[in-house]
């Protein structure tokens, strides 16, 4: 089986192609991630990732459905402009019905990609070599008892929340290099018990099989 994932960028790339990718491919399913196109310069050249709206999710998913078997999404919640609802599902089922195949699985990650990060807070006292952040962070957690309820505000969205955990050990989060690197770390099946909603597109995927 052919799948495509759409996804908005590199740290999704890369943690896709690292974890999700191999995982797959146990199943015999062969899986490219694809960056969106969100503009083109005057040479013609793809300016890739980010600025998600159902317009860009409906140009880039019939594109790939034409050359897949299967054709799935993973965009952030958070980061998607101009949607009409603050429930997830609702927004998937509008993308859905864009296309209305049975070959179209719209997955948007609630509410993005730095809650996988979440996963694990024991991660991090090795990565800071202390647990001032673990302790921080168990507190969140413990707060919403779902790492995927931790909301999309602007103060309080997952990436919010990490790039201000980073801040107490002096350091800056970044997106694609600690994003990435993490959440490779902590590993799939670790994000995978944690994260429910997450696991469950990931079987839903696996499926289709």
């Amino acid at each position: 089986m052919r799948l495509a994932i759409s996804v908005e960028g590199q740290t999704e790339e890369a943690f896709f192609k690292k974890t999700v990718v191999p995982y797959f491919l146990g199943f015999g399913i062969y899986t490219d991630i694809i960056i969106v196109t969100t503009s083109k310069d005057r040479c013609g050249r793809k300016n890739r990732g980010g600025c998600i709206n159902i317009d860009r999710v409906k140009n880039e998913v019939q594109k790939l459905l034409n050359s897949y078997d299967y054709v799935t999404t993973f965009y952030d919640f958070y980061g998607f402009s101009s949607r009409h609802t603050d429930d997830v599902d609702e927004l998937e089922t509008t993308i859905y019905n864009l296309f209305n195949t049975g070959n179209f699985i719209p997955y948007i990650q609630k509410y993005e990609f730095e809650t996988l990060l979440f996963s694990n807070p024991e991660y991090f006292t090795t990565y800071f070599d202390n647990d001032t952040v673990e302790k921080e962070m168990k507190k969140v957690i413990d707060s919403y008892q779902d790492i995927e309820l931790i909301n999309d505000s602007i103060q309080t969205a997952p990436s919010k929340r990490m790039a201000k955990l980073f801040e107490l050990e002096d350091e800056v989060y970044d997106k694609v290099f600690h994003g990435e690197g993490i959440a490779t770390d902590i590993g799939l099946s670790k994000i995978r018990q944690e994260a429910k909603r997450f696991s469950m597109w990931i079987d839903k995927i696996v499926s289709l099989i």
